[in-house]
């Protein structure tokens, strides 16, 4: 089996149809660097495909041509946040072992994606506001 970073990808109406797709239609994949033709539901559990499934055929009914046959689904997504966790007090949100550390975010282990290590980060901006003014409202 070659190893590149194409992504898996499949139409939609064969993906609800459960079969491989053998060609694409009036849709160019843009993911770079490349793609493959498969059948997504050998990517992904039958809970979520089934689900999928479900959701497509009910939005086309509320949103005609929502399912277009030929449109590309691309897949699929995988967590490349930090596998490890940089412990860090409950209260105060400072590394354990390090003294006025405070790991926050996708890399230390407490977001998944750009949203949430924003949010982690406000969270912990706050908590060293807190600490150095003495404030305990912010």
């Amino acid at each position: 089996m070659e190893k590149n970073y194409n992504a898996p990808v499949q139409l939609v109406g064969d993906f609800i149809n459960n079969k491989t797709s053998l060609n694409l239609g009036s849709v160019e994949p843009s993911y770079r660097p490349g793609y493959t033709l498969t059948n997504l539901s050998e990517c992904l559990p039958s809970f979520v495909t089934e689900t999928m499934r479900e959701a497509f055929i009910s939005l086309d009914k509320k949103l005609n041509g929502f399912a277009m046959y030929d449109a590309v689904l691309t897949g699929v997504e995988t967590r490349s946040s930090s596998p490890i966790r940089i412990v860090r007090d409950e209260n105060t949100l400072e590394s354990v072992s390090i003294k006025n550390l405070y790991p926050c975010g996708e890399g230390a282990g407490y977001a998944g994606g750009i949203v949430t290590a924003a949010v982690d980060g406000i969270k912990c901006a706050e908590k060293i506001i807190q600490k150095y003014t003495n404030n305990t409202k912010i």
